[in-house]
């Protein structure tokens, strides 16, 4: 399989043989991750014996699946809501997360013999805890409902025709052409191009003559003026860390903040990281306050490190906070607050500097500078303009019988199932609108013909 990087440019597709050489679809899926194969699932599940086809430009369905959670899958979030989306019109959302809640796609995979456990804050994972058995469910789904799957192929170009689509299948055994009736983009966006992201799913909207919105990092580890924490690489906290424009708080979140070579990570700056990268798309310099104690108030933890002063002055102050708090983020904090040298005794400390000292502990200030980049990042921020498709059938406004899902569109959600449960709701909705569009009086004229494997 070639990558984004050697891609030929689309191709004419002037040159395609007529539609009465090439296979025919009821309706094709462009892209094997989790939108693409539970969309899949739900048309063939309406139709039963119609020809569908899946296609996946990597070696197997599921990929980016298999990364999700750590290797558990957070597989949805029991919280899904307007709130835990962004974008243009974080609305758009809304009659897909609707139609089918997250109370609908677990019935969806408990028939597929894959209950859900809850964990805290309303995560939802597989009950085996492996994200392999959510691949494993699916792929076994597809077999079932004689899905004909195509591994190791993209849609390198595609033009509209009279009745439906003309795609141009690429592999390395060469190009084949199809026809499908109704077309279901779920592509994916450019994020994790390791685990399958890509820029194909962008290129054919283009072509159809849809607006591909700017994309930027989402879910993503934070680069940040390492300034007077250097000393702090690799080292974890619990902490509350507040996002700060100026005076105004843009997001809090709770968690294990880790410090890398370049930055901050952990569970709370992947959560905050897409109101940070909005606000650096804007030319706004973002940052980070770090509570590393907010269990302490400031005026409990002032009469605290007066205390420990009396207590032992005669300790030089690389020792003041052995037994409190991490050696090194306590010499860091002093470094920051101007009492160095560390070689000083505790008891040479003043008022004022202890001061600085607790406002450092309570809100220290952490610049951030930029992100980790798409191909670190979870999930892309940007990409189809809603605008240009109807939210109640996820059907294009521009192209009849095109239908989008998932990633592809200028829509993301925090981290924590909430981009799953997106993708699961948005390919339910899309396959059963392309299922709805081919016409009730002609589906089982249809779905005699193709049984049959017959062509056009």
């Amino acid at each position: 399989m070639k990558s984004m990087t050697s891609m030929k440019p689309m191709t004419s597709m002037k040159s395609m043989p007529s539609m009465k050489s090439m296979t025919s679809y009821m309706i094709a899926v462009a892209g094997g991750g989790a939108s693409g194969m539970i969309a899949a699932i739900t048309a063939a599940g309406k139709i039963p014996g119609s020809r569908i086809l899946l296609i996946e430009r990597g070696a197997r369905v599921g990929r980016k699946l298999l990364a999700t959670g750590n290797g558990r899958c957070n597989i949805s979030n029991r919280n899904a809501s307007i709130e835990h989306y962004h974008g243009a019109h974080p609305e758009f959302v809304l009659p897909a997360l609707g139609r089918f809640p997250v109370e609908r796609v677990e019935e969806v995979f408990g028939k597929m013999g894959l209950p859900f456990a809850e964990e805290e804050n309303g995560k939802l994972f597989p009950m085996s805890l492996q994200a392999a058995a959510v691949v494993d469910v699916l792929r076994m789904e597809l077999e079932r409902l004689g899905i004909e799957t195509l591994t190791g192929t993209e849609v390198s170009a595609l033009r509209r025709e009279m009745g439906g689509f003309r795609l141009r299948l690429t592999s390395e055994n060469g190009e084949e052409e199809v026809f499908a009736e109704k077309l279901i983009l779920s592509c994916g966006g450019e994020a994790s191009a390791g685990l399958g992201g890509c820029t194909g799913g962008y290129k054919l909207l283009q072509s159809l003559g849809h607006t591909i919105t700017p994309r930027m990092a989402g879910i993503v580890q934070l680069k940040a003026d390492m300034t007077g924490i250097k000393g702090l690489s690799g080292s974890k906290f619990q902490a509350v860390l507040t996002l700060l424009d100026g005076k105004r708080v843009c997001r809090k979140e709770s968690g294990e903040l880790l410090f890398t070579d370049y930055g901050v990570s952990g569970p709370p700056v992947l959560l905050i990281s897409e109101a940070a990268v909005r606000l650096m798309k804007l030319g706004k310099t973002p940052v980070l306050s770090v509570d590393f104690l907010p269990e302490i108030s400031y005026p409990e933890l002032l009469e605290m490190l007066i205390r420990r002063k009396e207590l032992h002055p005669e300790r030089k102050l690389e020792d003041y906070f052995t037994g409190f708090i991490p050696k090194r983020l306590g010499q860091c904090i002093l470094k920051s607050a101007g009492a160095a040298p560390l070689s000083r005794e505790a008891g040479t400390l003043g008022k004022e500097e202890l001061k600085k000292v607790a406002a450092l502990l309570k809100a220290f200030p952490i610049r951030i500078t930029g992100d980790n980049g798409l191909k670190n990042a979870q999930v892309t921020i940007g990409g189809a303009d809603t605008g240009e498709f109807d939210p109640e059938s996820m059907q294009s406004k521009k192209a009849a019988g095109l239908f989008v899902t998932g990633e592809l569109y200028d829509i993301d959600g925090d981290c924590g199932g909430f981009n799953l449960q997106w993708a699961w709701s948005s390919g339910m909705l899309a396959a059963e609108s392309a299922v709805r569009s081919l016409g009730r009086g002609q589906r089982a004229q249809r779905s005699n013909l193709f049984r049959k494997g017959n062509e056009c």
